[in-house]
């Protein structure tokens, strides 16, 4: 699920054509060194730089905050605790991911390569560690349920019933599969389920999470410790959440004998809108994903490339359109021409367009997205879209 604010080693092999489908040997190493540096940056920003502000105040002030019941030198410090547990899991995927994405460690050992390093993969690096929350979390699951839960329910509908051996043979595609947890629902449920995402950080974290934790509520993460603003109360501010909540390789150890689940690295639209990957699903299920596209046309092209006849597209999610006034990033992003940024409404009708006939549809309802606790000043809630789509054969348009 891409950020609305990923074959590498492993039980999974999800990431094992990442060199094949990533040759940029720089962007790589500059996403491992973002969780690599993850420590020193956080420490860095958000404790060192506050406690030189604190000791430049006036005495008085300082006697204020460094009283009860504020303590504000004793929230630093408990901030320093949180970014410890924090950049235990960033260099946990920095560790793993030398050998998931085949980084020779000779190239490690000198510091030059931290200086592809940017400000951009640094904060990736603190969105995935947030999202760790929202996918892999027990106190997360109220907003998977909120996007994940109608995906889910639509497969049960029309494969439930089969026999496991039949309901293995149901092929589904989840793009912007982001740390994995649906690609992996889907699994455990019985299907065989493909993850496909572009993202380096979110390729690094999923591998981590779902091959190389050795126990659910392994770690203890703190998703909100990296902003100050927005808290009613610093308990809320610096809450520690376990991750994973289920350990995910003991929940796949069915699905990995049976070659049942896999995340595929690369461009959604590059990996799969050519005659290779034709009809090779049954189901593709877009969760938070489509208003990533560049033009739409390409994605939902792509979308009916890989469905066999018949096959059916599942949807849900808002349209924040992400290059919407982003023309530089733009041009670095994609060769392809922008398109338009357009409503629901007329995205379904491209889908007619395309090839699809739209079978169902109706508000997705309230899909908050990473929230912070029921103290938290700031939520993002999506009144989200969901709809079924079925795709039609070209002779039968």
């Amino acid at each position: 699920m891409t950020d609305h604010t990923p074959e590498t080693g492993g039980s999974h092999q999800p990431l094992s054509d990442a060199a094949a489908a990533y040759p940029e040997l720089d962007s790589v190493l500059s996403s491992l060194g973002a969780f690599y540096l993850y420590r020193r940056t956080a420490h860095n920003n958000l404790t060192h730089r506050r406690r030189l502000q604190f000791h430049a105040l006036p005495l008085s002030q300082q006697s204020v905050l460094s009283a009860p019941p504020i303590n504000y030198p004793e929230i630093l410090s408990r901030l320093d605790d949180a970014i410890e547990h924090n950049a235990e899991i960033s260099e946990a995927i920095f560790r793993h991911s030398i050998e998931a994405f085949g980084i020779d460690p000779e190239i490690l050992k000198g510091k030059e390569w931290l200086n592809l390093v940017t400000a951009d993969d640094l904060d990736k690096v603190r969105s995935t560690i947030k999202q760790f929350y929202r996918d892999w979390s027990a106190e997360g699951a109220k907003e998977r349920e909120a996007c994940n839960a109608p995906v889910t329910k639509e497969l049960e509908e029309r494969f439930g019933a089969l026999s496991a051996e039949d309901k293995a043979k149901i092929s589904v595609l989840v793009p912007g599969a982001g740390l994995g947890r649906l690609a992996y629902d889907i699994a455990v449920a019985g299907y065989s389920s493909q993850g496909n995402e572009n993202s380096f950080h979110q390729l690094m974290a999923s591998n981590y999470i779902l091959n190389c934790t050795s126990s659910a509520k392994q770690h203890t993460l703190y998703p909100f410790a990296s902003s100050f603003s927005n808290h009613r109360s610093r308990d809320n501010h610096l809450r520690g959440f376990a991750i994973p909540d289920v350990h995910p390789a003991s929940g796949l150890s069915v699905a990995a004998e049976e070659n049942r689940f896999s995340m595929a690295a690369g461009d959604f639209v590059a990996a799969y809108n050519n005659p290779e990957a034709a009809g090779q699903f049954d189901v593709v299920s877009t969760v938070f994903f489509i208003d990533t596209a560049v033009n739409i046309f390409s994605y939902l092209e792509t979308i009916w490339n890989t469905l066999v006849d018949g096959g059916i597209w599942i949807n849900c999610g808002p349209l924040l359109w992400h290059w919407e006034n982003r023309e530089a990033d733009l041009k670095l992003a994609s060769e392809e021409a922008q398109g338009l940024e357009l409503t629901v409404d007329e995205v379904l009708e491209v889908a007619k367009a395309v090839g699809f006939r739209i079978e169902k549809r109706e508000r997705g309802g309230k899909a908050e997205y990473i929230g912070s606790g029921n103290d938290s000043m700031l939520s993002w809630i999506y009144e989200s879209e969901f709809w079924v789509a079925v795709k039609i054969p070209k002779e039968k348009k």
